[in-house]
């Protein structure tokens, strides 16, 4: 029989942590939790999970890409 995706996740030793690791991605990335959070209900700190988003490929910011160019151009105006 074929394993799941949650069997076969490496980061965790038992389907509960990783089941509990898939469900808080979620609550992050559907903006239901911050960064810290997160981090804090999956027992990491914001740079152990920030560093495990990257290993995964999976880009995060709390920022909409919207939000990112406002503040951009915000602070590029205050530099002036």
């Amino acid at each position: 029989m074929e394993l799941s995706v949650i069997e076969r996740f490496p980061l965790f030793e038992s389907y509960e942590k990783k089941e509990k690791f898939f469900t808080v991605l979620g609550l992050l990335f559907t903006r239901q939790v911050t960064l810290a959070k997160a981090a804090e209900l999956l027992g990491m700190s914001r740079e152990e999970l920030s560093g495990v988003l990257k290993l995964m490929g999976l880009e995060y910011s709390y920022l909409t890409k919207d939000e990112v160019k406002r503040e951009k151009e915000a602070s590029e105006a205050l530099l002036r």
